[in-house]
């Protein structure tokens, strides 16, 4: 991810600076990853994790990066909606299926085919 990367908001760069070496790569791959699907998408540090959306609209954001000591994953807030063929999307949420950064960095298209999805689904609601 490049420095002052298009769309990214003020902290993004500090929240990345507090990373352990292995865990920022992971995320710095997963963001650049997410990032290069759409170029409406928006991103900012939200409820600890960089997270992004579209039209400015942090209530329905669409997907967020989570770090932890242990690696990365690319979380999506309506996970639960998004077509998921190659059977990456993980969790038993309501709404919110996740994808372990080795398994997202090794199939990037399914990866953009699901934050494309989550675009279309932005501001869907389960019944």
């Amino acid at each position: 991810m490049a420095d002052g990367a298009p769309n990214e908001r003020p902290g993004v760069r500090d929240w990345l600076d507090g990373l352990d070496g292995d865990v920022r790569g992971q995320v710095e791959d997963l963001a650049a990853l997410v990032g290069a699907t759409d170029p409406r998408l928006e991103q900012a540090v939200k409820w600890g994790r960089l997270t992004f959306t579209v039209s400015g609209d942090w209530h329905h954001w669409l997907c967020g990066i989570a770090a932890t000591k242990k690696g990365a994953k690319v979380v999506f807030h309506k996970g639960v909606l998004l077509e998921d063929p190659h059977r990456l999307l993980t969790g038993s949420g309501r709404y919110v299926r996740e994808v372990p950064a080795e398994v997202a960095l090794g199939a990037p298209e399914a990866i953009t085919d699901l934050v494309g999805d989550a675009v279309t689904h932005q501001t869907d609601m389960l019944d």
